[in-house]
């Protein structure tokens, strides 16, 4: 839609912001924002800012509640361009955590399989694309959901997407999970790095330990 790419135009240009989707019903009604954020500016007033300059480009009043920030550091950005970055795939404080992401090929068939630790419990999923797939991370995704599900039923992936930031590749991702009754989302990014399948299965559980 012409008048949503003018607006995630407008919206990427705000100071902090390091990209933007903008979704829009058939009506052209606004329904979702996605933000990929610095830690700057506090994500209340960056969803304050969107907000105003929506409404002074177009007219239109947007429902805070459908703007979604994840914000990423600067000094995560510069260590990885040097290649330096580590971390562990453990934190001792998260509930789930991964514990590998094996992947099969054949001439045809890439099967990616994502084994997670829940507080003790394996969880394990599996997914299997064509091995010509331009987008075949979907299948950790997949994987990823499958395996979640066998111990939170109501967890989704509602939006994921790569966006460029500086030199490198994000993940960009909003999950949703009905908790203590109630469906919560919450959006999370991280920077690819040498395994881009870890890269996948590591920011939706960072996102879903957040809820």
């Amino acid at each position: 839609m012409e008048n949503v790419v003018a607006l995630e135009q407008i919206v990427n240009k705000l100071p902090g912001v390091k990209g933007a989707k903008i979704l829009a019903n058939e009506g052209g009604e606004l329904k979702e924002i996605h933000i990929l954020a610095d830690i700057k500016k506090p994500a209340k007033q960056l969803v304050r800012d969107i907000e105003t300059a929506i409404y002074a480009a177009s007219g239109i009043k947007i429902d805070r509640k459908i703007v979604s920030v994840a914000q990423i550091s600067d000094d995560e950005q510069e260590t990885a361009e040097t290649g330096t970055y580590e971390e562990s795939l453990v934190d001792a404080s998260a509930r789930f955590n991964l514990i590998s992401v094996e992947t099969k090929s054949s001439s045809k068939r890439l099967t990616v399989s994502v084994n997670i630790d829940d507080d003790g419990k394996q969880l394990s999923g599996s997914s299997v694309v064509d091995i010509n797939d331009d987008e075949k991370y979907m299948a950790a995704v997949e994987a990823t959901v499958a395996a979640i599900r066998e111990s939170l039923p109501s967890f989704r992936v509602e939006f994921i997407e790569r966006l460029k930031y500086g030199l490198n590749d994000v993940i960009l991702v909003v999950c949703s999970a009905i908790i203590s009754g109630e469906r919560r989302k919450e959006a999370g990014a991280r920077l690819f790095k040498k395994d881009s399948f870890n890269d996948i299965v590591l920011v939706i559980l960072e996102t879903l330990n957040k809820m």
